[in-house]
């Protein structure tokens, strides 16, 4: 099945898991006011992988809603990390000295429970990606400061391959621009977008790619996710990022074993982040001394290259800080 195929026949709606046995009538029904708020979508490569029989499969909890989410705390706000306060022209987030974000889609391959956009994604969608792309690029030939170009949420490698194509060749053109990052989930939701077209868009210009794949738990590491790691590893830098999450990776066996299978494809561990105060994503929260707890064993039964920095984001600083 095709990548397009996939995406035709993706659950989009919470009932629609009844049939499929992933939920109860029940169980969708006291969802319903969580889907009215929040996207839901989801491949079903990967509900392929969630383990029906197990309420905490660690698959299950990032993929499908809990009622949790109706759940709003002081603490929780829609845009955690400032992103629209930080937006000079449309599509771009500025919060780094040398380095900027550029949305170019909403979409994403699936919407992840604990994303710190999840907000940004849904009413506030068209404050964060509304306008064309021209202004974007006359910003970036500006500011001659500005070094790397990360793509970030919705995901990247949801876009078409000329529109990337596209989008690269009009950076390659702006000489102060060394580096291209690209943030996704693809390879772990929908492996199979990751095919040979789409990476020879991804690399088309003079920018070896950097792609931060986001890796929660080893049970992702499948043959198909595996053969996307493949295919990019000859062509791009590959690191992962995982978020801290509670009954999903909190645990230090979990973390190492991720760590050594993404090693063995090819990928170097690099951030583990503590969890984003974004609405209806509390019950996902770790905190920070058992996170230190957790990354202390790991620095015991692995070398230092294969544990990846605790980092938090903390609204006006100039980088990520260390927990």
């Amino acid at each position: 099945m095709s990548w397009e195929q996939e995406i035709a026949t993706a659950f989009r709606k919470i009932e629609e898991l009844v049939s499929e046995g992933f939920l109860t009538e029940e169980q969708a029904q006291r969802l319903e006011s969580v889907s009215e708020k929040y996207q839901f979508f989801l491949p079903r490569y990967y509900a392929s992988l969630i383990d029906k029989s197990d309420p905490m499969c660690p698959i299950r909890l990032q993929a499908i809603p809990r009622w949790e989410e109706s759940l709003s705390k002081k603490e929780e706000i829609a845009d955690p990390l400032q992103d629209l306060q930080h937006q000079p022209v449309p599509r771009i987030t500025h919060r780094y000295a040398n380095r900027v974000l550029l949305h170019l889609t909403p979409n994403c391959s699936m919407y992840c429970r604990f994303c710190f956009r999840k907000s940004l994604l849904n009413e506030l969608k068209s404050d964060l990606f509304s306008g064309a792309l021209t202004d974007a690029f006359q910003y970036l030939k500006n500011q001659t400061e500005i070094q790397e170009v990360i793509f970030s949420g919705g995901d990247p490698f949801m876009v078409s391959e000329g529109a990337l194509q596209q989008t690269l060749q009009a950076l390659s053109h702006i000489s102060h621009i060394k580096r291209v990052r690209f943030h996704t989930r693809v390879p772990v939701t929908l492996p199979s977008r990751v095919n040979s077209t789409f990476v020879d868009a991804l690399t088309s210009t003079r920018f070896r790619p950097i792609v931060v794949t986001h890796f929660n738990h080893p049970k992702e590491l499948t043959h198909q996710a595996l053969e996307a790691l493949f295919r990019l590893r000859e062509k791009a830098v590959l690191l992962n990022q995982s978020v801290l999450l509670k009954n999903v990776n909190d645990e230090a066996h979990v973390l190492i074993q991720l760590c050594e299978k993404l090693f063995e494809a090819g990928v170097l561990p690099y951030y583990l982040h503590q969890l984003d105060s974004a609405q209806g994503t509390s019950h996902f929260y770790v905190d920070e001394d058992r996170g230190r707890a957790i990354v202390d064993e790991m620095r015991k039964r692995l070398p230092g290259y294969l544990v990846p920095r605790y980092v938090i984001d903390i609204v006006g600083d100039s980088h990520k800080r260390e927990v």
